[in-house]
Formats: structure tokens, sequence, C-alpha cells
């Protein structure tokens, strides 16, 4: 490995440690976000159309897709503000007279019991509460940043000349670290709004045949929580089992088992989409997404995997200075002078 290399990867770690101690989690995420949509429409217009026109309507595009999704997480809250504590109102009685006749104790008896257990948790986490206000209003401005230069780096010119000096040598290995990042978000955070599209199109068809109330807070919050990688997935599954409650206990029971259903039809897809890309086993998956969640909150367990798949490739990309067949036979010489058995 070249030093210039050495140091492309020296500043590319002193990058993600200024952004997880900066705090930048969110803004990152709109970045990756904003060019990901970018790059790929203009890739598709690309095919037929001219460059320059290809990336006014990739620009276009991107802004109707932001429009959408913004149109979209708003509605999701104000939803999510009235109609949680309707669905909350109607499921706890049946779950409390469940758990009665089948004496499992509950760790409230009643609505208000458990809103006193929501205001005591809230009045513990009031300092995270503060701080998911304050992105609300300079977090809000860093993202729209974020987002403007995204779009500014897409209509940077791609053929960059670089000169016989260490400055350009550095910036083309920076280049290639960024592009190679790029390209593992785009995998993993591609993938993983594919499989939240085909979850919520199964779970939209389920929700009507069997006349689920809330159907549109339902749909939204199935999509929009099953973006994030097996945390979403729980809490999508907690509200519509809690919905299918307030209806009876049979369509609670038929909801957990449709659930159960469609995301073990999930892991195939998994195993298609993501395991085929990413060629990561599961307990490195949960183990970023766990560490991610701790130091960064929710973007880290979106942003957890693809970083987990932009390491891998980085590794894979490294030359090392000996095949596996000296390696290996370096390994038997040493435990055969050493006196230990050969290893196989």
């Amino acid at each position: 490995m070249t030093g210039v290399k050495k140091v492309s990867y020296a500043l590319m770690a002193v990058f993600l440690a200024a952004a997880v101690w900066l705090r930048l989690g969110p803004v990152i995420l709109a970045g990756l976000f904003s060019f990901m949509i970018l790059d790929l429409t203009y890739r598709l217009f690309i095919r037929k159309l001219s460059p320059d026109l290809s990336r006014w309507l990739a620009l276009l595009v991107f802004l109707m897709a932001a429009t959408l999704v913004s149109v979209m997480f708003v509605r999701f809250v104000r939803q999510t503000i009235s109609t949680l504590p309707q669905i909350a109102a109607t499921a706890i009685p049946k779950l409390i007279a469940l758990s009665e006749s089948y004496g499992i104790d509950l760790p409230f008896d009643n609505v208000y019991e458990l809103r006193e257990v929501v205001i005591k948790e809230i009045k513990d986490n009031a300092e995270i509460i503060t701080k998911a206000s304050g992105f609300l209003t300079l977090g809000f401005f860093h993202v729209v940043i974020a987002i403007f230069v995204a779009i500014l780096c897409f209509f940077s010119t791609p053929e960059q000349r670089f000169e016989p000096n260490l400055l350009d040598c550095v910036r083309r290995e920076v280049d290639a670290r960024l592009r190679n990042f790029l390209f593992s978000f785009e995998k993993v955070f591609g993938a993983q709004i594919g499989i939240a599209a085909v979850n919520t199109l199964l779970t939209a068809v389920f929700l009507s045949l069997m006349q689920f109330p809330h159907k549109p807070f339902l749909v939204t919050a199935t999509f929009l929580l099953g973006i994030l990688p097996i945390v979403g997935n729980i809490l999508s599954n907690t509200i519509i089992v809690g919905t299918a409650l307030t209806i009876s206990p049979r369509h609670a029971v038929f909801a957990l088992g449709f659930l159960i259903v469609i995301h073990k039809g999930e892991y195939f897809l998994n195993s298609r989409i993501v395991g085929s890309r990413i060629n990561a086993p599961m307990w490195q998956t949960l183990l970023v997404i766990l560490v991610g969640e701790r130091i960064m909150g929710v973007p880290g367990i979106i942003l957890g995997p693809a970083l987990l798949h932009y390491i891998q490739e980085e590794l894979r990309l490294i030359q090392t200075p000996q095949t596996l067949e000296e390696l290996r036979h370096g390994v038997l010489t040493t435990g055969h002078h050493s006196g230990s058995a050969p290893i196989h």
C-alpha cells in the first residue's frame, strides 16, 4: 500500500470520527440520500438523453421526491400524534382483560397508569428530548445545507485533472474512498427501501382484507419504519398488532401470524437482495446496528450496515504481500518447528 493511500484512509477515519463527535448523523444521512437519488436518476436518463439534460431532469425528479417524502413525513407525525392515543385507549383495556384471564401481570392497570409511566420516562429522558427539539431548528438548517452540498457535488464536473503533486494524489485517493462509501450506502439503503416497499404492499393488502381501521397511518408507518433495519419492523409490528387488538383478540392473532409469515419471507428477500450485496453474517449486522444506535441514534441504525459494507469493500481492495498458499505454508512451518500439531 502506498503512503498516499494510507493518508486517504487516515483522512476518511478522521472524517467519520468527526461526524460521530459532532453528531452529524442526520446531516450525513441527508447528504448521502440526496446524492443517491440524483445519481440513480441521472444514470437512468443518460442512457437516452444528453448529459446536461439528464442532470437537470435528475434534479427535477429529486425535488419532487424530496417534496413527497417531506409531506409524507409531516403527515405521519400528525397521524401518530392523533392516532396512537386512540389505538392505546382501545387496545390497553382489552390487553388488561386478556392478561387477567390468563393470569399475567402487567406493569400498569389502566390507560392512566400507562400515561404516568410515559410521563416519567419523558422526565427521565429530558436531555434527549431537548436535543431532539434542537434538531428541528439548527439541525434542520444543517440538513438543508447537506442537501445543497449534495446537489453542488452532483453538478460539479466529473472529469477532474490531477497534477503530479502530493495534493492532487491525496485528493484522488480521498475521492476513491468517498466513491466507495457512496457505493456501499447505495447498495445497503437501496436494498432496504426495496424490502420496505414489498413489505408495505403485502401489509396494505392484508389490512384491506381484514378491514383494519387507520389504514393510511398503518401503511405509512410500515414503510417509513421499515427503512430502519430490524428495529423498524419491531415497531411497525407492535403498532399493527395493537390496532388489531382494538377489533378483537382473533384479529390480533391473525395479524401476528401474518407478520410472522411475511417476515419469514423477508429473510428470503434479505438473502437475495441484501445478503448477496453485503455478504455479512447476521451477528455482524446486529452488532453494527446496536453500536450505531448508541453512537448516532436513528441515523446510526441506517448508516451502520453501510459502514460495515464499506469496510469490507476497502479491505478487499488492499493487496496483501503474501498469497493464501504462502500464509498456509508459513503457519505449517512455524507449527512444525515449534513442536505443535499441524493445522489443517
